[in-house]
Formats: structure tokens, sequence, C-alpha cells
């Protein structure tokens, strides 16, 4: 899979059947194509640009064997989106205002979720067998995640506010019990309010129950709003998917990485796209043996698991080569490409590299079946980089490390790692491996993830194994903090 930015307007379809001439030369398969909903949709009473998409998905299904998948960035909305409703704006925790859509505001999803609907449909009628999926996209990286500006936690927007205070009544009705949790005295459900965040301003990692009843809140509201996306895709007749960000990093808290785990699991998500620009948070090349853990988090959800390789950052042949090889080897069998016009030739060179990395991968042997265990929640617990540390991501440092240390030794091959970020999925593949890897979680919620918890210590012993500890950077830092969950269905 291909994707990339070109202007067809003013580049012409002969430009464009270069472009993808190239793609299938190099036996690529698909390509993606992306569109706004601000360039889409110019007028709130007019047709839609239908004769962008139609030139664009024309050529490519009517002259090429390529298949078809497409983004519709539904984050960036048309001007009169704005008129109509111009408190659907997003805010962030500096109480800056975003011409972004915010998902919590429901009239304005909801034209959101009609052009999504349109747009699918279309697709799906006329380009039947060519056009296979589309990703709803409420980010500014095509990425399911929350959008981060400024280095600030989002969206603090007032429909934001209400949904969380709904949200929280829903869970425990008596405020009184929530001031005890938290600490706090709010008179008023009205008073009430999430923590103010920005990256930076917490160093350390964080046990505060305020933060985290508000964690849980952003990841459940937020994976709600993409799988009922997902779900107009759908039922439109396309495949849909997501791209996941880069996780086991501090900065999982404030892009609300655990999305991952709910949108992974549903039932409307058709596949999912891993991927990296094999950067560091230190400007740094990445290890490409940290896909190994990264990208393996996909595999126990079941679904077809894409790796995709954006090259903007590095543009280096044997790195793309060993990402490729890393990421076969840890269950994504489907590989893709971002970000390639203008700086990688797909020449024989890149065609022999990249199915090189294809036979590598199938030759390796595995002599050995490691499950690892690392609690994605629990990743949430740093708040950004921390820069007054010796090194600002230690979470990063960790995983990278540690994927590094089991896969060394016959170019990885020997190990088989299966990376688990539930405690649930984990507990019960335990009895599939050869040995193990437990990371200790930092906080669990209580009830049926704490009975999870007990239930693998348990198991644990049956099997060769070692256990860890996440990088607090504090001998008297948190080791596991239990919070009662509020949902009462998980109690």
């Amino acid at each position: 899979m291909a994707a990339d930015r070109l202007d067809l307007p003013n580049s012409g379809d002969a430009k464009l059947l270069e472009a993808l001439a190239q793609l299938q030369a190099a036996r690529i398969a698909s390509v993606m194509y992306s569109v706004t909903w601000d360039w889409l949709a110019p007028a709130e009473d007019g047709e839609l640009r239908w004769e962008y998409l139609d030139a664009l998905v024309g050529a490519t299904c009517g002259k090429t064997q390529l298949k078809v998948f497409l983004l519709l960035d539904i984050m960036r909305p048309p001007p009169w989106i704005f008129t109509r409703y111009p408190d659907c704006t997003a805010r962030d925790s500096g109480n800056r205002e975003y011409r972004h859509l915010s998902w919590y505001h429901p009239q304005a999803l909801e034209k959101a979720m009609e052009t999504l609907e349109a747009v699918a449909k279309r697709l799906a009628s006329r380009y039947s067998g060519c056009v296979r999926g589309m990703q709803p996209v409420l980010n500014n990286e095509y990425e399911a995640k929350f959008t981060q500006e400024y280095d600030s936690f989002q969206d603090y927007n007032v429909f934001a506010l209400a949904a969380y205070r709904r949200w929280l009544r829903q869970q425990q009705p008596e405020l009184d019990t929530l001031n005890v949790r938290w600490d706090t005295k709010f008179s008023s459900w009205a008073a009430v309010k999430p923590p103010r965040l920005q990256a930076g301003t917490v160093l350390g990692v964080e046990g505060d129950p305020r933060f985290w009843d508000w964690m849980q809140f952003r990841v459940e509201s937020g994976a709600e709003v993409l799988n009922r996306a997902c779900g107009v895709v759908k039922s439109a007749g396309l495949m849909c998917f997501h791209h996941t960000p880069e996780f086991f990093s501090v900065l999982d808290s404030m892009y609300g990485a655990s999305l991952f785990k709910y949108l992974s699991a549903s039932p409307n998500t058709d596949f999912i796209i891993m991927d990296s620009n094999f950067r560091t948070p230190y400007g740094t090349v990445m290890d490409p043996q940290k896909l190994r853990i990264y990208v393996g988090a996909a595999k126990p959800y079941g679904k077809p698991v894409y790796f995709e390789a954006a090259v903007e950052r590095y543009n280096n042949m044997s790195l793309l080569v060993d990402g490729y090889k890393a990421s076969l080897l840890a269950g994504a069998p489907n590989l893709g490409i971002t970000n390639w016009l203008g700086r990688v030739d797909l020449g024989p060179g890149f065609v022999d590299a990249l199915h090189g990395a294809g036979e590598r991968a199938s030759a390796c042997a595995a002599t050995e079946r490691v499950g690892v265990f690392i609690h994605l929640d629990s990743c949430n617990a740093w708040l950004g980089l921390q820069y007054a540390w010796a090194h600002r991501d230690p979470l990063h440092n960790f995983v990278e490390a540690l994927a590094h240390r089991l896969t060394a030794g016959s170019s990885g091959c020997g190990t088989d790692l299966e990376v688990h970020i539930e405690l649930h999925r984990f507990h019960r593949a335990l009895p599939t491996f050869d040995r193990a890897v437990f990371v200790e979680p930092l906080v669990l919620y209580g009830g049926e993830e704490l009975r999870s918890y007990v239930a693998v210590k348990g198991r644990l012993d049956t099997i060769p194994h070692e256990v860890l500890r996440l990088p607090t950077n504090s001998s008297r830092g948190l080791r596991l903090l239990v919070i009662d969950d509020l949902r009462p269905s998980a109690r």
C-alpha cells in the first residue's frame, strides 16, 4: 500500500498515472488517497465536489489494477460549519481555540457523519471491487488519537466538559463521593472540571484518581466516536480501518493512545495500520527492533495488520528494509510506504529491498515463543516529555532496549514475540508461551482488571518468566496503584 500527496487539479491526469505506474512496477497492490471535508463541501446547500473524487478514483480504477483506499479528513470542517456552530471548535488546556472540529459537538459531528456516509456510499456503488475501504480522520496527522498542539491536552471546549460531567454522573451520581475520591470541593456538577494539563508540567508518574478518571473518559468517548464513524463506513459497503500512532512513549497520555485497544477490538474495524517514521523523541533514528513490540501489539486482536513506513524524516533503504523485516516478524504481513513522492525511487532497487526483507523474514525459524506484557493504560502515567530527567522519554528507552534484548542473536529469528497490552488477553494466551516477560503495571482499575492481574500472577509461576518494572525514575515512586473503577459494569 502506498500513500502520498499529489495535487491532482494542478498536476493533471498524466502525472497521476505516472505515479500510479511506479507503484504497479514496484508490485504495490493498492494506493491511499485523502481529501478534507472543508475542500469537499465548500457550500452548505451545494453538491460535494464529486468531480475531484471521480477524477482521482476513476483514473485509478479505470486505468490501473490498483485497489483504492480513502482517508476522509473530517477534523477540518468547511467554514459554513463554524458559521452555523461557532462553538464546535476544539480547545486545549490553555484555552487556545483551534479551527478543528471538536468531536464532542453533537450537531457538527452529525454533519461530519452525513458527509462520511455520502462519500462512502458513492465510492462503494460507483467503484465496487476497486475502492476497498475508508478511514474517518479526526486528527491532524491522520491517526486515531487526540490532536496535540503546543504540548497541551485536548479537548476542553464546553461540549467536551458537558460530556465529561454526564459520563461522571452515569458512573457515580453522588458528587460528594467524587470529592472524597479526588480530594476536591466542587460545590455543584456545573463546577466540575477535568485537570488542566500541559506536557512537561508534571515530572515522574501521575497517581491522582482525578486524572485517571478523566483519561478513562477521554479514551472511551473518543473510541465511541471513531467506532461510530467506522460503523457508517461499513454500513455503506466498504471496509473501515485506522492508522495508529507509535505508542509506548511518555506522550501516550496526551494522545490518548489507549484508544488503540478499543478500536482494535471493535467489530467495526476491519484492519489496522501501524505506522512509524523511525524517529525517536530525541530526534534520532529508532532501533527498528522496537517495531517487534509496537507492531506486535496489534496481532492479538485478530485483524489484518499493516505496517506503514513514513519516510519524510529518514530516506534510508537499509532502515526501510530492517523496519519491514521487523514488522513482518511482528505479525504484519502487509507493508506500505507514505510520503515517498520525490524521496524514494520505487525502481528495481526498492523492489529488491522490499521483497528481500520478506524473503529474509520468511526464512526465519522460531525456536521459542515468548509472551510479553506491557500495560498500555499504565503508559498514560507520564504527562509528556520529561525534560528535567536524564532521558526525555524513559518509557521509549525501556521498550526499545527490551525489544533489542529479546531479539538479539540470530538476526532476531529465534524468538517469536507475542505482545499483549491487556491483562485478560495475556492471561488467556499464557499457556501457549515457552516463557514470558511481564512488565508490572503502574496503575490498575479495580474490579475486573484487578481480578485479571491476580489471575496472571498466579499463572506466571507455571512457566519460566521474568518480571520487570517501568522506569518511574524514583526508588520511592509509584509501584502499583489500584483505583476503584467508576464504571459499574467493570466492578
